[in-house]
């Protein structure tokens, strides 16, 4: 098993929690006929550790899933961030027009 990816974040409780992503790469099995490669998933806390292996066409399956998420989730964060830009740029216009207002009163 080889290591592609390690990632660890802590919880409120300072705690880690690991994230591994292994693989076992392609081999020939014993009647010279190539066996396809697996990915091993692994979730570790402080007390339990689990794991979920894919096979290459899962693991394609999961990564088609994640890459239209994260388009998702970009495209819907660039809309957000556009429509907040907007709405201070009007509020900055209308405090502005306040103010004025206030000036003029006086």
């Amino acid at each position: 098993m080889r290591k592609a990816l390690r990632l660890a974040h802590f919880d409120k409780n300072k705690k880690p929690k690991v994230l591994e992503l292994g693989f076992d790469e392609v081999v020939k099995n014993s009647k010279g006929y190539p066996e396809e490669g697996t990915l091993l998933i692994s979730i570790q806390s402080e007390n339990s550790k689990a794991f979920f292996q894919l096979s290459t066409a899962e693991a394609a399956l999961l990564k088609e899933r994640l890459d239209y998420v994260l388009a998702l989730l970009s495209k819907q964060y660039i809309e957000t961030e556009e429509r907040t830009a907007k709405d201070r740029s009007n509020q900055s216009k209308e405090k502005t027009l306040d103010e004025e207002a206030e000036e003029e009163e006086e």
